[in-house]
């Protein structure tokens, strides 16, 4: 699961509306909760672009951003294995890391 993309039903930050997004599940907080990042085909947000090249299995549409600095808990029972669309490259998702916790100073 870490490391998947998945499409969800994602949250605004006022968590009242929702919008359907990819989401990339970035860690397991305990059985029932997750941290992902959303992704967004708008390429001038701040993240990480993701290409089909940076996938180890799977494909995206369009090349995406991985919008790092917006991290959001969510229940494990959002995301459905049906609902995967990808998985992300070992070393793709260390750059990830990598770049989140520089932006969080960790």
């Amino acid at each position: 699961m870490v490391g998947g993309i998945y499409f969800i039903h994602m949250p605004y930050s006022d968590f009242k509306t929702f919008k359907g997004r990819p989401v990339l599940v970035f860690k397991t907080l305990d059985k029932s909760d997750l941290l992902v990042l959303p992704l967004t085909t708008n390429l001038k947000r701040k993240g990480i672009i993701i290409t089909n090249d940076d996938l180890e299995e799977g494909n995206l549409k369009k090349d995406s951003i991985i919008i790092v600095p917006k991290l959001t808990a969510i229940d494990r029972s959002i995301i459905l294995d049906e609902h995967k669309i990808a998985l992300l490259k070992d070393e793709v998702y260390k750059k990830i890391k990598i770049s989140l916790c520089q932006e969080f100073d960790c």
